[in-house]
């Protein structure tokens, strides 16, 4: 960003005592962050309120504050009704100047990894920008507009939501050239309501694509594409499982140490070898899509994808002595639990395979059943071992059926161990996954210090 404090205040409609030239070039929301020149937002969070560290933040160096209430400061303070929405507002006046492309991606499940994985395979064909990790609500979305100097060819930005609204609200900030949207998933059920409310909530992203763009639809979900198909902007479809779409993975080997696609490219047959951390290929087939929409040819899409290594806590595969463990930590709704085991399972066929899990939180009314379906699915990897922490510890048992492997809830790193000593010399493959709120990282981490 490179606007004057006038600029900003315009752009936010906010009240401004007098004119300033004074350049800024970066916002923060963290008093403890503020550098010399950063204008301070007040964000009003559910823990915290930003009013109350607007002085350290004047103390740390910002040259003015974006609040919600008068503020007795040292520097300009540009008043505004919401704090939060004026972010938004002056991230849309930003993006309005930028002649990147702007590409939004949004999914149930994956939309970080294939976030990663265009904006690599983009960055073969101009300078790139993305949002950090998940940075991806009407908070995190601005702030990355907001850190991009405005000269990229390609901004690639996901979008993340839970309840009603929030796509219209992100989808107006980003005002996206072309929207991905990658698949959906029985997850923020508690806000969302219901498969079908999580495709109408999704597609909404379609209706603030800009004249002229297009979309990326994945024809593996029938609810996500009759939503998306009532919208304006021109459709593509990809599949990952061979359905007939625009483009389509037909095939999935693995090569010395490589996976190598075939894809069917509008009724071309293209083969596609990329690193072996590309594995799903529903992943494979969106960044096919809408790289080759945007003009690039199937070789820059393998060159790049060749040296693909995956985002921290995100199916990120490490040697633990004899050991595979996949941290796999970051998140988990019944889409992305069911791809992370069964991906395992596949790593770990001829050898022991142990699930270290936790609950998948926000399914609202779905959760016990969710649950009771992953330890059906459980039951058909061949698994020697389950630990799960969490309150559905009993809706997954009972979904268990004929495992006859172990099953244990754990509430620490250490049980796990000592149910483990006797086979650590053995070659196996264990995989940590849960939501946020579990931690799983927890046992991650102490597993991968104490296993060796």
């Amino acid at each position: 960003m490179n606007m004057t404090l006038q600029q900003i205040a315009s752009a936010m409609a906010a009240s401004i005592e007098h004119d300033h030239d004074q350049p800024v070039s970066r916002v923060s929301i963290d008093s403890r962050a503020v550098r010399q020149g950063d204008l301070f937002f007040c964000i009003v969070g559910q823990k915290l309120d930003g009013h109350e560290f607007a002085r350290q933040a004047v103390a740390n160096g910002a040259c003015a504050v974006v609040a919600s209430a008068p503020l007795d400061l040292d520097v300009p303070v540009l008043l505004v009704r919401d704090t939060t929405s004026a972010l938004g507002r002056l991230a849309r006046v930003w993006r309005e100047g930028t002649r990147a492309r702007v590409i939004g991606v949004s999914g149930s499940a994956g939309k970080t990894t294939v976030k990663e994985m265009l904006a690599q395979v983009l960055s073969a064909a101009g300078r790139t920008a993305k949002n950090f990790r998940n940075l991806n609500n009407q908070i995190g979305l601005p702030l990355s507009i907001l850190e991009m100097d405005g000269d990229e060819d390609f901004w690639v930005l996901e979008l993340g939501i839970s309840q009603p609204g929030d796509m219209d609200e992100l989808g107006y900030i980003l005002a996206p050239d072309a929207a991905l949207l990658v698949n959906i998933g029985a997850c923020h059920l508690e806000g969302l309501g219901s498969l079908s409310g999580v495709a109408e909530q999704k597609s909404i992203l379609l209706d603030h694509v800009r004249k002229g763009g297009f979309a990326c639809v994945n024809a593996d979900y029938p609810e996500l594409l009759q939503q998306s198909a009532r919208r304006d902007p021109k459709l593509v479809t990809f599949s990952g499982a061979g359905a007939r779409a625009d483009y389509s993975c037909l095939r999935q080997e693995n090569v010395e140490g490589s996976i190598s696609y075939t894809v069917r490219v509008k009724g071309e047959e293209l083969r596609c070898k990329v690193s072996h951390n590309v594995h799903i290929a529903e992943n494979l087939a969106a960044v096919v899509a809408m790289a080759m929409e945007l003009g690039l040819g199937m070789a820059a899409i393998e060159s790049s994808l060749a040296e693909y290594s995956p985002v921290t806590q995100r199916f990120a595969q490490s040697r633990v002595g004899t050991w595979l463990f996949i941290d796999d930590t970051y998140n988990a709704n019944p889409v992305s639990m069911a791809r992370s085991i069964r991906e395992a399972g596949r790593l770990g066929e001829g050898k022991r395979l142990v699930l270290v899990l936790g609950d998948m939180l926000e399914l609202g009314a779905d959760s016990s059943r969710a649950h009771r379906e992953l330890g059906e699915l459980i039951a058909d990897t061949g698994a020697s071992h389950c630990f799960f922490q969490g309150n559905h510890a009993q809706d997954v048992e009972a979904g268990l059926g004929g495992f006859t492997g172990v099953f244990k809830k754990v509430s620490g790193a250490e049980e796990v161990l000592q149910a483990l000593s006797a086979v650590r010399c053995e070659q196996g493959v264990m995989l940590f996954k849960g939501s946020r709120g579990c931690k799983m990282e927890q046992y991650y981490s102490a597993l991968e210090r104490s296993w060796a």
